[in-house]
């Protein structure tokens, strides 16, 4: 006698947990993303095989120098750009009002002199690059500010390290400011950003 075969079920499942956990992560890191804040120069290092970090732990400044020679400076530390922000203010005689202070924290870019420190506080930083605020810090023998926006954030967190990301065709003789700059406060290890470059073959 023939066995009764048992009848198949089609298994269902319900993805509607899912659907709910995937669209609140979606959410999520919609609401808490931060948008990357515009350049104020494209810059495009030279190319390297290294593929050594940046120390992020303890923060970096990072000193960028244009093709055009002018310099910018950023800083990932809130303290610290907290300190920098009312040192460099109490030197040149600028009261900061909380605008400028909430455009100084959201900017993440130093590249201007600090005599037009008022003038670019006051506007967002959007609109910065339109409106041609972005001069550079000034960087040689007769005004050297790059000195104390270093100085500056290095009181207020002397852990932080210090990166130069140059463009190929930067000026050397600025490119050497910067580096004597850093010398001349004791600062003589940095690092370089490069551009990801192949590994040669063996």
């Amino acid at each position: 006698m023939p066995k009764v075969k048992a009848k198949r079920q089609s298994v269902s499942l319900d993805m509607t947990a899912m659907c709910d956990v995937a669209f609140l992560l979606l959410t999520f890191f919609m609401l808490t993303a931060k948008f990357r804040p515009e350049e104020a120069v494209t810059i495009t290092p030279p190319t390297s095989i290294s593929e050594k970090p940046l120390p992020s732990e303890k923060g970096v400044i990072t000193i960028s120098v244009a093709p055009d020679g002018k310099i910018f400076m950023g800083v990932d530390d809130k303290e610290a750009q907290q300190m920098m922000l009312e040192r460099m203010a109490n030197r040149v005689g600028v009261p900061i009002t909380a605008t400028m202070q909430k455009n100084f924290m959201a900017s993440e870019i130093v590249g201007y002199p600090a005599g037009a420190l008022k003038q670019v506080l006051e506007e967002k930083p959007s609109a910065w690059k339109a409106k041609g605020y972005y001069q550079g810090i000034p960087c040689d023998s007769v005004t050297n500010e790059l000195f104390l926006w270093v100085t500056y954030a290095k009181l207020a967190n002397p852990a932080l390290q210090v990166a130069i990301k140059g463009d190929g065709n930067s000026n050397y003789k600025v490119f050497n400011q910067v580096v004597g700059t850093l010398q001349s406060q004791n600062i003589n290890v940095f690092q370089l950003i490069t551009g990801p470059e192949n590994k040669p073959r063996n």
